[in-house]
């Protein structure tokens, strides 16, 4: 497996993983017209485009076996001692075979060299699986807000780690 920077020909996969990641996730969390407008809106072509062609401040990384990408992450950092970790999906398929990790170990390094002190990571109030990954990586919940979805709220548990911790 192979963690590297993406780039703009990655999108249409990155759309593919997004789209089986929150069909698998967030249904009985989120209701169906909330899944299609969130993935439509946030894995919109150009948006992603505009992220990977211009955005240096982002972090966007993927995982490819086999010359196939089969999980995302991307990453920002938001104060000068903190890193927030926006998006880690994997593929349904290729679950729980140490994706999920080595995209993780790939925005902790990055956290590590932009002298972040602190991780920080929103999870949809429901995402037991998620919360768990990064509870197991040494995250604690340290609020829950509300967020946006498809145009609607919904709760948010935002969890937080120490960089030297992980």
């Amino acid at each position: 497996m192979e963690i590297r920077p993406a780039t703009v020909d990655d999108i249409e996969r990155i759309r593919e993983v997004a789209d089986a990641a929150w069909w698998d996730t967030y249904p009985g969390v989120l209701d169906a017209d909330r899944i299609r407008t969130a993935l439509d809106s946030l894995y919109d072509p150009d948006f992603l485009e505009r992220v990977l062609a211009e955005r240096e401040d982002v972090l966007f990384v993927v995982a490819e076996r086999e010359e196939k990408v089969v999980g995302f992450a991307s990453a920002g950092q938001t104060f000068a001692d903190e890193a927030e970790i926006h998006t880690l999906f994997v593929h349904p398929d290729h679950q729980r075979e140490g994706v999920g990790t080595a995209l993780f170990e790939s925005v902790v390094a990055s956290a590590r060299d932009a002298d972040a002190d602190r991780l920080r990571a929103g999870v949809l109030s429901g995402n037991h699986g998620a919360r768990g990954f990064f509870e197991a990586h040494g995250f604690e919940r340290v609020e829950t807000v509300q967020t946006e979805v498809g145009d609607d709220p919904h709760p948010e548990d935002v969890l937080e780690c120490s960089v030297d911790s992980v």
